[in-house]
């Protein structure tokens, strides 16, 4: 196997990429040299940029050790992620970075480079807004999400996918840590509470109505096999300016419940929330224009998603599902319950493990940091248990601003 570097990486797509204008030198920069808000904040692949002037690539290659840390990581990721995107990009070109070619024997795949875009988790970190974020993440899930399920593919059709998709050794870093915490040293399971935090944190994570409702959703994480799911859907991964979006790092793709992803990204929306509240802005018009935002992102996303996914099943479901009375009702509940559910449980992982995370680190105030994340542990604490009392997604949106109210109400410091 290759590896490559700056040192050798014109020669290797000169003879792979013909068509490249070779008359002058390419332009290369490897991901993670650069500043995180253009590079990202990935931890496993090793990335590169390339330009010859005029056509800029992505060159990633998976290798069997993770680029920070060292970390054990399957190597065959690289082809489920590059197949993934092949799928997608059929569904929702829109949405997909073109694709030129994946090399086996070295692990290698090249795709366009989106970096004319900007990764959207960043620029809400500045409080940059997005109007068509919402809905534009809502179609290409949806559709996604539809396209690839048993409501529309042929029954061997999607078992078949779902047996080549399985992916487990990616799936196996989210199964555990992201659902559960350690109670102490003796647990050799679980994510490890960040000390910093621990004396807050510990009540809420060990609450038994919190442990329940987690093991309850890493059993749907796990069994719960429904369409082909980006599986790592966050801001980090989104490419947007005020038109355009793009998709990227879908590395632990496989088949599950339809609502791990959007409460994977609603978590992260969640997260923007806790923080606009305590990080500096111009005014306190500014912070209350954006947190307005963020809670219309997270009822659009949901709202679109739900309609989108039902325009496509009236069109394209297969007759079996057609005219069934109450089964889309049924759905878009349960996808509403699923996604608090997953949006909480991701938050509750990032907020108290030892990792961190840019929403919450761009706080520089220790106190104002505190309070953002403490505010999320509540956000979701109370999200989680109520899960499924909630009627509408209007109602999850009230909780979350009633609670931000209360906290404000008895801290001290604000």
């Amino acid at each position: 196997m290759l590896i490559l570097t700056k040192e050798n990486i014109t020669d290797y797509l000169k003879e792979r990429m013909p068509e490249l204008d070779d008359s002058k030198p390419f332009i290369i920069s490897a991901v993670g040299e650069g500043p995180e808000e253009e590079d990202g904040d990935g931890f496993v692949n090793y990335v590169f940029r390339v330009s010859d002037g005029k056509k800029k690539l992505i060159v990633k290659q998976a290798r069997d050790k993770g680029r920070k840390g060292g970390f054990a990581v399957p190597i065959e990721r690289g082809f489920y992620e590059y197949q993934s995107m092949e799928i997608r990009k059929t569904i929702v070109p829109e949405y997909i970075p073109d694709l030129y070619f994946f090399d086996h024997e070295n692990h290698v795949f090249v795709t366009e480079d989106v970096s004319r875009l900007k990764i959207i988790r960043f620029q809400l970190n500045k409080g940059v807004m997005f109007p068509k974020f919402a809905a534009q993440t809502a179609e290409y899930l949806a559709k996604t999400h539809f396209y690839t399920s048993e409501y529309y593919l042929g029954t061997k059709e999607f078992r078949d996918l779902t047996i080549h998709f399985m992916n487990h050794k990616m799936r196996d870093i989210f199964d555990t840590n992201a659902f559960v915490t350690r109670k102490d040293e003796s647990q050799d399971f679980g994510r490890v509470m960040n000390p910093k935090f621990e004396r807050f944190i510990r009540n809420i994570l060990l609450d038994p109505k919190v442990v329940l409702e987690r093991y309850k959703l890493r059993s749907l994480f796990i069994t719960k096999g429904e369409a082909l799911l980006h599986g790592d859907f966050h801001t980090s991964n989104v490419f947007i300016d005020q038109e355009e979006m793009k998709v990227i790092d879908m590395e632990y793709t496989f088949c599950g419940p339809m609502s791990y992803d959007i409460g994977y990204m609603t978590s992260h929306l969640v997260s923007q929330y806790a923080c606009a509240a305590f990080r500096p802005f111009e005014s306190e018009q500014k912070r209350k224009e954006f947190q307005a935002y963020i809670l219309a992102a997270i009822r659009e996303l949901y709202v679109q998603y739900i309609n989108i996914f039902m325009e496509c099943w009236n069109q394209d479901a297969k007759p079996i599902y057609q005219g069934q009375t109450g089964l889309q009702e049924d759905i878009a509940k349960t996808i509403l319950e699923e996604m608090i559910g997953f949006s909480a449980t991701s938050n509750f992982s990032r907020c108290s493990g030892e990792i961190g995370y840019p929403e919450y680190d761009d706080i520089k105030d220790p106190v104002q940091h505190h309070n953002a994340v403490c505010l999320s542990m509540f956000l979701d604490y109370k999200t989680i248990i109520n899960r499924k009392n909630y009627e509408s997604i209007d109602a999850y949106i009230e909780d979350l601003m009633d609670i931000e109210k209360i906290y404000k109400n008895n801290i001290t410091e604000w």
